[in-house]
């Protein structure tokens, strides 16, 4: 170890950054004799033992309060050194999902279509300690007062500097199952912030987008296929729908054209469910799904359920279109095949996402609606 470590240690100081750093270093080269690639927990444990052997000299202190357990900016220098000197393995997404067929899809490199601040740099003022004190004081917060603390200006102003961190733990490969990352980024999952989230991530208001665009073309979608009915299950939406115009009945038409079933993207559930409920009476799919309670045509109440769990929950539907809708692209998550056009159509015609190469949807073999056959699927949108 650099003599300044020795000597602050024994006279329980704080080390200088650059000694500090020094430490790190010597660490991660004694790790890495014996794996090259440590996983974080493994890097827990040693940032762990030094602050408890060391407290006054490497502990995270706020003041004379220790923040959280001490060791979180310790953890973190050390991994962001282990992933340095494995800086050569790529940082493209490979979550794994199913479709309800049972079929996998992967994501890849195209998790960053569409997006204009997929991972960016840490932010020039902060630090990854600064950053990750930060994260300290919103679990402060939340483990305070729940939920209901995304309403503070302050923790709404720590989720926007904490952006950085977000990403990083969403883009990390193998990815990280969403309940974990709800786990470390609880207001990450409420719909509020998940528009937030991919407002910063794609520079776009996607709620605001949403109901701009379903006002200006719900009647004109509506009256092309009353003129024109593609199919019966479009007439079948027609005769339902009456003279309603509304987001829902708009959507359902839509997917009724591109041949695709309700199922695919919409969930019903009892308008009196709770999140546990839903999560008990429906096989819910790995694929992202708006579970609506109550009639679809007629209730606000919904839900978003991803990875086979209810995520969050609110009112209005359009809110809870945008927030699934957001869900694909704030965790890197590929179009479910099931409901891939109607999600590609929103995408560039109601949201304004048309990127000149790539695509959010699976580009493999899949079955054709037409003849039941495995086909190539067209790369051409919707």
């Amino acid at each position: 170890m650099p003599p300044g470590i020795t000597a602050a240690t024994a006279s329980g100081k704080r080390p200088s950054p650059a000694d500090r750093r020094q430490m790190v270093r010597v660490l991660v080269d004694e790790m890495r004799k014996f794996d090259a690639n440590p996983m974080k927990s493994q890097c827990l444990i040693i940032a762990e033992r030094v602050v408890r052997q060391f407290p006054q000299s490497f502990a995270d202190m706020i003041e004379d309060r220790r923040i959280g357990g001490g060791y979180s900016s310790l953890l973190t220098q050390i991994k962001v050194r282990v992933e340095h000197l494995n800086r050569n393995n790529t940082l493209a997404r490979l979550r794994s999902t199913k479709c309800s067929t049972g079929a996998k899809q992967k994501t890849g490199p195209a998790d960053s279509y569409g997006c204009t601040r997929w991972q960016p740099d840490i932010p020039p003022e902060e630090t990854e300690t600064t950053l990750e004190m930060k994260k300290q004081r919103v679990m402060e917060f939340y483990s305070h007062e729940g939920l209901s603390g995304i309403e503070r200006a302050e923790i709404q102003h720590l989720m926007a500097e904490t952006y950085y961190l977000q990403r990083k733990m969403i883009n990390t490969m193998p990815a990280h199952s969403l309940e974990y990352i709800k786990s470390h980024w609880p207001y990450l999952f409420i719909p509020r912030s998940m528009c937030i989230h991919f407002e910063t991530l794609t520079d776009i208001n996607v709620l605001r987008q949403l109901e701009a665009s379903f006002e200006e073309y719900s009647k004109i979608i509506m009256e092309f296929f009353k003129q024109k009915p593609t199919n019966d299950s479009v007439k079948s939406v027609l005769i339902r729908s009456k003279t309603c115009v509304t987001a829902p009945y708009v959507l359902q038409i839509l997917m009724a054209h591109f041949k695709e079933q309700n199922e695919a993207l919409l969930l019903q559930a009892d308008v009196a469910a709770s999140a546990a409920d839903v999560e008990r009476s429906l096989t819910l799919p790995d694929s992202p799904r708006l579970i609506v309670l109550g009639p679809v045509e007629e209730t606000n109440r919904w839900m978003v359920s991803i990875e086979g769990h209810v995520v969050t929950e609110g009112e209005s539907f359009l809110l809870g279109l945008a927030t699934l809708f957001a869900s694909f692209y704030n965790f890197n998550l590929q179009y479910q095949n099931e409901a891939c056009c109607t999600l590609e159509f929103i995408q560039r015609c109601f949201i304004g996402i048309n990127p000149e190469r790539g695509y959010k949807a699976y580009q493999g073999k899949i079955h054709s609606k037409r003849t039941g056959k495995e086909v190539k699927k067209k790369t051409s949108s919707p």
